[in-house]
């Protein structure tokens, strides 16, 4: 039916210039069927749909670029250039050799990489002192990103580039790949190590034996190391292109900067006179100064810009699919070179996604179409990481959890039991194996991963086990198993076997169990008969064992992959039909990255398998949807005809466990909380103006306020109910007081009438305004206003409650504003009790246990959040916490000075915190969390100028 619909294509293509997109396939496809005359129903087209966009790479997203300069006069394009050597050879390799379809290599060709080079200097170009462009280029995990910047480097040096430096991520497995393929795409030449010897020959477009025009400083054997910077050479004694692909390592850059600087300046400029390209692939990796002193950046980063800027035309384009790291660097920085930092600020391009490629958006979201291919992970019990039993047994018992189950935050010494899963999948992956050999693909690579630990020791205690799992089921096939499949009906692996496929496979329907538990085919699928050995390998993959994933000399390669941070960046398993993934890490880039199941499933999408923990697959779905908006942003930007630098970007930064990335790559990040409704929510002013006077004004607010309570007789009484009584209330015991059925024209009246730092986005007094005004809230008629009482040396200084003694904070700076304790919040978990019964507590309590009970979360030694005494009881009135807060001062002076400052500007006074609590009454309310850039922070979240007077808002 394919070969049919297929061939009509074509047919449409040759006799009327058909050109196949995404809105015209469907009514082309329904055309070949009826001219075909086929019998086609619902299921079918779907399949034939998803085929044919596959063959085609219908793209459904179209790639979108920013520029620092919209007004750019274009320089590149591909009817001018003079001598397409590089690109022809390697477009040629790609429609022989590549996986890349037709329609994407023309994309490529006459968009995509036109487009990029349009970014670039032009190298030809005459012009006066030195130049660096940076720009940032987003594709997807495991997308074809290789692709994009072979083709790039090729174009580059078809204009005019002579020397082209490629950073292939942080370990030798990745750099040798990657050299492994610009050897086969434009050098045409390669050194490499097969079975611990030394070969070399031509390879890839090298093949057409025309003459080499490019050079490699580099091999497969190896990098720029070890005496490569006494080379007596130089750059214009080669008429070739010159390439280094080299580790993101601080000694092997240093060596090729120095070799660079000592070989090749001219004296005369003070720089080298060949335009450069400098690649990094995975750009966020090693690439972000992550050093808090811009004048001491991190080692690497620094490294990486002197390259740069030793040349006189340099260009830096950092490639990556967690681009999190990059948007966070400071636009503003300036080291003491004078020369800024890698943020991407002439131009941010994403790389249009195929339709048919399989990313996080499919697979983790429930109503998509792959996540059927989730296996949730639930025989590993954590234990209590906040019990003091762990905490003991971590101290005094550590061999006995060594010995134990396997648990996130084990040892590198743990040798102890692995869980039934783990086999589970395995056996998945067996049959897996067997439905593709069925399926005519035998010399198809295959691989599986298995990713459950950082620790190299505890890796292999992982393949010893996995190797004693397959031994004992080839040793059961081969001695156990008869050739006829009915009389192994009755032997437990035949029972186990059927009951996984049943489990896991029952989506597939052109193979039969039948046919798949065939003592042939199940031993086939995993051991070679005729050399009598077994064809899956299985390997621990480091830093330093790429060699054996070698697809070129064992093109058909079975293999479980087990490893840790050397599976997480870029290395590419050909063929994955099943992940195992348990790990702890809570970073986007750092989960995306693992994700090495991303990519496409050609002939296999309905086998691939991925087993994962439930709290981890909550976790992707929250990274696909800050990506998803990430580029949602840029598009906007490109509309708005925005700059990198003259937009602010935000990430969505909603799941509480999860970082966007490393603490040291967002030293410029910002919060942004977005309210849609605050039912269930309480939200508090943790920042303060770095005004005092508007903190002066708060306090005569707050004291107007306070005589109109006492005015209108409201009562008057403990915000612990449960402890005291009210008789008392009026006494000198110094704790926390309410004013009970205050009516919320008040609250509004005061709130309109209080300044609040904008850094407060939670706490927008507009927004909280308009969402109490509305009349479709209800529930907030009446409230309780309470004023918070604490531990500091002072007591209030409003009329009527001198009584309560007042908390007490730390005062830090936080750019513009001051910020009150390091927590970035000032309540705790008491306020929420304020004004409750005990039975009220005790029944937000109960269901908020209850609700993570459903969850199939752990409730021991969990504390009640503060949000429960709000979410949970949809009855109880609104609450206006006003707190008069004694400020201590910082612990480091030198570093807040702008703190002490303020603290001295108080003249005593107290400082003026609010917070504002609502009931559960509806759905809780959804508040969007997203980190932002420095750039969105100065445009949209700083306080006013200190010349403005008026208030804030």
């Amino acid at each position: 039916m394919l070969l049919m619909i297929s061939a009509h294509l074509e047919l449409m293509k040759k006799t009327s210039g058909f050109v196949p997109t995404l809105e015209n396939i469907k009514p082309a496809i329904e055309r070949a069927i009826t001219f075909s005359g086929i019998e086609c129903d619902e299921d079918d087209k779907k399949k034939l749909l998803e085929e044919i966009e596959y063959r085609e790479k219908i793209t459904h997203i179209l790639g979108d670029i920013i520029y620092d300069d919209y007004e750019l006069r274009k320089w590149y394009f591909n009817e001018t250039v003079e001598d397409n050597y590089f690109w022809e050879r390697y477009y040629r390799y790609l429609k022989e050799q590549g996986s890349i379809d037709d329609k994407s290599i023309n994309l490529l060709h006459e968009k995509t990489l036109p487009d990029i080079m349009n970014c670039l200097y032009n190298p030809k170009e005459e012009f006066d002192g030195k130049r660096l462009k940076r720009g940032l280029i987003i594709g997807d995990v495991q997308s074809g990103k290789t692709a994009t910047y072979s083709g790039l480097i090729c174009k580059a040096a078809d204009a005019g580039y002579k020397v082209v430096i490629l950073l292939a991520g942080i370990t030798e497995s990745l750099r040798q790949q990657t050299q492994e393929r610009i050897d086969e795409g434009i050098v045409g030449y390669t050194i490499r190590k097969v079975n611990k010897q030394i070969r070399e020959g031509r390879v890839g477009v090298g093949k057409d034996n025309k003459q080499r025009r490019a050079s490699s400083f580099t091999t497969c054997v190896k990098d720029f190391v070890k005496g490569s910077n006494l080379i007596s050479t130089t750059l214009s004694e080669h008429n070739s292109l010159v390439l280094f692909v080299v580790k993101k390592n601080v000694s092997v850059l240093t060596k090729l900067h120095d070799w660079l600087k000592n070989q090749n300046m001219d004296v005369r400029t003070n720089s080298i006179n060949h335009p450069m390209l400098l690649i990094d692939d995975e750009a966020d990796n090693a690439s972000v100064n992550t050093k808090k002193d811009n004048t001491d950046p991190t080692k690497t980063n620094a490294i990486i810009r002197k390259i740069c800027n030793l040349f006189q035309t340099a260009n830096y384009v950092g490639f990556t699919a967690t681009p999190f790291a990059n948007v966070f660097i400071d636009p503003d920085s300036v080291d003491s070179m004078k020369n800024a930092d890698l943020f991407p600020e002439h131009f941010i391009y994403t790389l249009p996604t195929p339709s048919s490629y399989i990313g996080a958006d499919k697979i983790f979201h429930k109503d998509k179409e792959y996540y059927r291919n989730l296996r949730f992970i639930t025989d590993i019990e954590e234990p209590d990481y906040t019990s003091y039993e762990y905490k003991e047994d971590s101290k005094e018992n550590i061999d006995e959890l060594n010995r134990g189950t396997f648990y996130y935050r084990h040892t590198k010494e743990w040798n102890g039991i692995l869980p039934n899963s783990l086999k589970e999948s395995i056996y998945c992956y067996y049959l897996a194996n067997v439905v593709r050999d069925l399926r005519g693909h035998g010399t198809k690579p295959r691989s599986m991963l298995i990713n459950m630990s950082r620790f190299v020791k505890v890796q292999c205690v992982i393949k010893e086990h996995v190797a004693k799992i397959q031994d004992n089921f080839i040793r059961t096939i081969k001695y156990n198993f008869d050739e006829d499949s009915s009389k192994n009906v009755r032997l437990s692996l035949y029972k186990e076997l059927e009951q996984i496929w049943n489990k896991h496979f029952d989506n597939v329907t052109d193979i039969s169990f039948t046919d798949v538990i065939k003592k042939k085919h199940l031993l086939g699928a995993v051991y070679d008969i005729e050399t009598d050995i077994p064809k899956m390998e299985i390997i621990v993959v480091n830093g330093s064992s790429a060699s054996k994933l070698d697809y070129k000399s064992n093109p058909s390669l079975r293999v479980i992959a087990i490893g840790g941070l050397a599976l997480s960046r870029g290395l590419t398993l050909e063929g994955l039909l099943v992940s195992y993934f348990y790990r702890n890490t809570a970073t986007f880039d750092v989960l995306m990255q693992m994700g090495r199941w991303f990519g496409y499933r050609p002939h296999y999408d309905d086998l691939f398998q991925i087993w994962i923990s439930q709290a981890s697959a909550t976790w992707y779905r929250e990274v696909a949807i800050a990506a998803t908006e990430l580029k949602t942003d840029i598009r906007k930007m490109f509309e708005q005809h925005l700059t990198p630098k003259d937009f602010g970007i935000k990430v969505r930064d909603y799941c509480d466990e999860l970082q966007i990335t490393a603490n040291n790559k967002m030293r410029t990040a910002y919060e942004l909380l977005m309210m849609e409704s605050y039912y269930g929510n309480i939200c508090d002013t943790p920042y303060l103006s770095v005004k005092a006077e508007h903190n002066k004004d708060n306090w005569e607010q707050v004291k107007s306020f306070v005589a109109h309570l006492f005015e209108g007789g409201y009562k008057f009484s403990f915000a612990n109910i449960n402890k005291y009584e009210d008789k008392d209330v009026y006494s000198d015991i110094d704790k926390s007081r309410y004013f009970a059925d205050v009516p919320k024209e008040l609250v509004v009246d005061f709130l309109a009438n209080i300044k609040s730092s904008l850094v407060n986005m939670k706490f927008n007094r507009q927004n909280l305004i308009d969402f109490i005004c509305d009349e479709e809230t209800k529930g907030v008629d009446k409230w309780d206003i309470v004023f918070e009482g604490g531990d500091g040396q002072s007591f209030y200084d409003i009329p009527g409650l001198e009584m309560i003694r007042c908390p007490r904070r730390q005062v830090e700076e936080h750019d513009h504003v001051i910020q009150i304790s390091s927590r970035r919040r000032i309540l705790g978990l008491r306020e929420g009790k304020f004004c409750l019964t005990q039975k009220e507590i005790e029944l937000a309590e109960k269901r908020c246990r209850d609700v993570w009970e459903k969850e199939g979360s752990n409730v021991q030694g969990r504390n009640i959040p503060l949000k429960a005494y709000f979410e949970y009881l949809p009855y109880r009135k609104p609450v206006l916490i006003i707190m008069l807060i004694e400020p201590i001062e910082p612990e480091n002076k030198e570093v807040n000075k702008k703190a002490i400052e303020y603290i001295e500007s108080l003249n005593g006074n107290k400082m003026i915190a609010f917070a504002v609590g609502f009931p559960g009454l509806k759905e809780t309310g959804k508040t969007k969390k997203y980190k932002v850039n420095k750039t969105y922070y100065q445009l949209n979240m700083l306080d006013e100028p200190d010349e403005i007077e008026d208030d804030e808002e």
